[in-house]
């Protein structure tokens, strides 16, 4: 063999190699690509997925505020009926003739005295009313005039602790 012939055949061996290098180089190439793009395709399955229960999250959220300011809503409106209800109730109680309203008093206390010596018969009440409403009311127990009862008897223990109104 002569040198050129040797040469030669070196070099189509250093071809050989060098493309079966290339070859593996490439399907390494093509593993490592597709590797990627099975992370980049996991990644973004979950950060679809965070951003889901996330957005859910608020949604739920938002949900919830909006049902809580919309009760509170319709409490305040129910709140402002009741007050006007009872303000109503309390002029035409008022309006009434001073014996009617003496005897309306005086069953609105038998009735709230009834309910105080049926859940609390140990308990010494205290009975409060509408200063005007004072000298109407045949009560046998302690009876103190108070600004915030607009009407009506109510019954406390001494120390205020526990409140029967009717």
């Amino acid at each position: 063999m002569s040198e050129d012939t040797l040469i030669t055949a070196l070099e189509e061996e250093a071809l050989s190699q060098a493309e079966r290098i290339l070859e593996e180089a490439r399907a390494s190439a093509e593993g490592i690509l597709s590797d990627v793009r099975a992370e980049v395709s996991r990644e973004r399955e979950r950060r679809s997925a965070e951003a889901d229960a996330a957005m859910k999250a608020q949604r739920a959220a938002l949900l919830n505020a909006a049902g809580m300011s919309a009760a509170g809503a319709v409490l305040s409106v129910r709140h402002c009926l009741i007050e006007e209800a009872l303000a109503e109730a309390v002029k035409k109680f008022s309006s009434m003739h001073k014996d009617e309203y003496g005897k309306f008093l005086n069953q609105l206390f038998s009735e709230v005295k009834a309910e105080w010596e049926r859940h609390r018969p140990l308990d010494e009440p205290l009975a409060l009313a509408a200063p005007s409403d004072i000298g109407l009311i045949e009560a046998g127990i302690a009876l103190k005039g108070d600004e915030s009862v607009s009407l009506g008897v109510v019954m406390t223990t001494i120390d205020g602790s526990v409140r029967f109104e009717n």
